[in-house]
């Protein structure tokens, strides 16, 4: 859960500081980052398969890479709404985006694992 919330912190805190260009162009750098960072996992999942421990699941890979996806669009779409009513409207996204991961990313990573071989299954057999 901790780590959820260093997650959500660094999303929350990549938009902030990127308030001062277009939503959607920020929206693009962020989901460029987020994919090059999800890529970047993958390999480093097949160099930990190698040494031994437990790869992660194709499933659960494109599972999250989806979600990271439609959270960069639903930001945009909160950034663009709260533009509406604030000044700030990166300030409120953030803020958003903290705690939808720091909360949401526990249950949508034990959701997408189950039946994919990742926590939920292990436990059934163990």
């Amino acid at each position: 859960m901790l780590a959820y919330a260093a997650v959500g912190a660094a999303v929350g805190g990549v938009w902030a500081f990127g308030a001062d260009m277009p939503a959607w162009e920020h929206a693009l750098r962020v989901l460029v980052v987020v994919l090059c960072v999800s890529v970047a996992g993958r390999f480093v999942g097949r160099r930990l398969a190698r040494a031994g421990r437990t790869p992660v699941d194709r499933g659960l890979f494109f599972g999250l890479v989806a979600a990271k996806v439609l959270l960069v669009a639903v930001a945009l779409l909160v950034d663009w709404f709260a533009g509406l009513w604030f000044l700030e409207p990166a300030l409120i996204t953030a803020g958003f985006l903290f705690v939808l991961v720091a909360a949401g990313g526990p249950a949508l990573h034990d959701w997408l694992s189950h039946g994919t071989g990742g926590r939920g299954e292990r436990a059934v057999r163990a």
